[in-house]
């Protein structure tokens, strides 16, 4: 098994991020990674991801399955079936006070195909994941700060 994950620490309360993480349809203005997702998110379901592998060159479409949502704290998609290499996506959402919370999301891979795509897309998958977190991160930021100011 083969794992590539990010953290980071994220000014906001939990229940804003949990939000804009689960707004698909706003992906594209913070997740540059992966500004198109398609699903309901229903456990079982498919989610079809467009993922940004190579800036500047055609999205690359990946069909996975909701593995699990927990509200509020995580959510996880993935390639379960007997496939020549298996995967689960999670992203990690854990409260560190009122206005601060951990982002951490990983991706862990199974099957006799993982030493070649970590060959080819290890470093891909992981400057994709860096910068899913820091976009995240600054948009939930720039919203917790924006809500601040509309109650002054």
């Amino acid at each position: 098994m083969q794992i590539i994950q990010s953290t980071i620490l994220i000014n906001a309360p939990k229940s804003l991020v949990w939000d804009i993480l689960m707004d698909i349809d706003q992906y594209s203005k913070w997740n540059l990674f992966t500004p198109t997702v398609e699903t309901n998110f229903e456990i079982g379901s498919k989610i079809i991801l467009h993922v940004n592998m190579t800036p500047g060159k055609k999205l690359l479409k990946q069909t996975e399955q909701i593995l699990w949502i927990k509200e509020q704290e995580s959510v996880a998609w993935g390639i379960e079936a007997m496939f020549p290499v298996r995967t689960e996506r999670a992203q990690i959402l854990t409260e560190k006070s009122a206005t601060q919370t951990e982002y951490h999301t990983y991706d862990k891979f199974w099957g006799f195909l993982v030493p070649l795509v970590m060959l080819m897309y290890r470093d891909k998958v992981q400057a994709g994941f860096d910068s899913v977190a820091l976009g995240l991160k600054n948009y939930a930021e720039q919203e917790f700060q924006r809500r601040q100011n509309e109650k002054v």
